[in-house]
C-alpha cells in the first residue's frame, strides 16, 4: 500500500483549492476592477481627452495594466506563503536573517521607487489628467511584489552558500542532501519563472503606453522610440542574471561537492565504468549535465524580457 504524500505535496495553495471556473473568474474580475480604477476620472475635461479616454489605444494600456496588476497580486501572495513554510522548499532561514533580508529588499525597493520620483524622465504627452500617477501606481506594485522575492533569492542564496558548514547540518545521508537540492532547484525555477513573468508584466504595459502615445501623437513617434522599451527590456534582463545568476552557481557549487562526496575518486586514480555511469546519473538527477548558459531556465529568464519588449515595442509600429 502506498504511503501518504509528504505534506509539501498534499497541501496545496490556497487559491489551487478552488475550482477552476471560479478561479478564473476571480482573475479576470479583478483585472477588470484593476483596469476600471486606472481609468476613474481619466478625462480633463477636453474634447480631445474625452475622445482619447474613450478611444482603443488607452483601454488596451488599462486592459494590459490590469493585468499586470493582477499578475503581481498573485505573484506575492506566492511569495508570502513561500515565506511562510520554507522547509517545504529546501531552506531553513533563521527569523532574525529573514526579517533582515525583507528590510534590506523593502529599502532596495523604495531607493528604486525614490529614483523613479526624483527624476521621473519625460512623461508621455498624453490627454490624461493625472497619467504619472497612474503608471506610478502600477510600478509601485511592481516594486512591492519584487521585495518578498528578492527577499527569498537572498535567503535561497545563503542557504546553498550554507550548506554542510553547520555544525547541525552534517554530510551524512546523501539521498536526504539529494532531496534537499532538488527542493533548492524547484525553488531556482520558481523564483526565475516569478520574476521573469513580473517583468514582462510590467514590459507589456510599458509596451501598450507607447503604443497609446503613438496613436495620440503619430507625428511624435520619435519622443518615445522603440529603443526605449527595448532598453527596458533589456534593463530587466540584466536585473534577473544579476539576482539569479549567483544563487544558480552557490547551488551548482555545492551539488558539484555533494557528487565528490558520493562518488569518490577511486583511490588507484582509474575511473571505471560503474563508477563512471553512477556519477553521471547524480549529475543527471542534479542537473549538472547542463551547464547554467545552456540551461533553457537561464536562456527563458534573459530572453523573455528581450523579446517582450520588442513585440510591444513594434507591435504598434507595424500595426500603424
Amino acid at each position: 500500500m502506498l504511503g501518504e504524500l509528504p505534506r509539501e505535496l498534499a497541501e496545496d495553495n490556497f487559491w489551487v483549492k478552488l475550482p477552476p471556473p471560479l478561479l478564473s473568474m476571480i482573475v479576470f474580475g479583478l483585472a477588470f476592477c484593476f483596469a476600471g480604477l486606472l481609468g476613474v476620472a481619466g478625462s480633463d475635461g477636453t474634447a480631445v481627452s474625452d475622445a482619447f479616454v474613450k478611444g482603443v489605444p488607452w483601454t488596451v494600456w488599462r486592459a494590459v495594466a490590469g493585468a499586470a496588476l493582477v499578475v503581481f497580486a498573485l505573484l506575492t501572495a506566492q511569495a508570502v506563503r513561500i515565506l511562510q513554510h520554507p522547509d517545504r522548499w529546501g531552506f531553513y532561514p533563521p527569523p532574525v536573517r529573514r526579517r533582515r533580508y525583507l528590510v534590506c529588499a523593502a529599502i532596495s525597493a523604495a531607493a528604486v521607487a525614490g529614483y523613479r520620483i526624483l527624476f521621473p524622465g519625460v512623461v508621455p504627452d498624453l490627454p490624461v489628467q493625472s497619467l504619472q500617477t497612474r503608471t506610478g501606481a502600477v510600478l509601485l506594485c511592481g516594486m512591492l511584489a519584487a521585495i518578498p522575492w528578492l527577499t527569498i533569492v537572498w535567503l535561497a542564496h545563503a542557504e546553498c552558500r550554507e550548506l554542510w558548514q553547520r555544525d547541525d547540518d552534517p554530510l551524512g545521508e546523501p539521498h536526504v542532501h539529494i532531496r534537499r537540492l532538488e527542493r533548492l532547484w524547484q525553488l531556482l525555477i520558481v523564483c526565475v519563472g516569478a520574476f521573469m513573468i513580473g517583468v514582462a508584466a510590467a514590459v507589456a504595459a510599458a509596451g501598450a503606453l507607447r503604443g497609446a502615445f503613438v496613436s495620440a501623437h503619430p507625428d511624435r513617434a520619435d519622443e518615445f522610440p522603440p529603443s526605449n522599451v527595448l532598453l527596458y527590456g533589456g534593463m530587466f534582463a540584466l536585473g534577473l542574471a544579476v539576482i539569479g545568476i549567483p544563487m544558480a552557481v552557490a547551488w551548482r557549487n555545492r551539488a558539484q561537492q555533494l557528487v565528490e562526496h558520493m562518488c569518490p575518486l577511486p583511490a588507484n586514480g582509474r575511473p571505471s565504468e560503474e563508477w563512471l555511469q553512477e556519477r553521471h546519473r547524480i549529475e543527471h538527477l542534479l542537473h549538472l549535465d547542463i551547464s547554467i548558459l545552456r540551461n533553457p531556465l537561464t536562456i527563458l529568464s534573459v530572453f523573455a524580457p528581450l523579446v517582450v519588449s520588442a513585440l510591444a515595442a513594434f507591435l504598434p509600429q507595424l500595426a500603424g
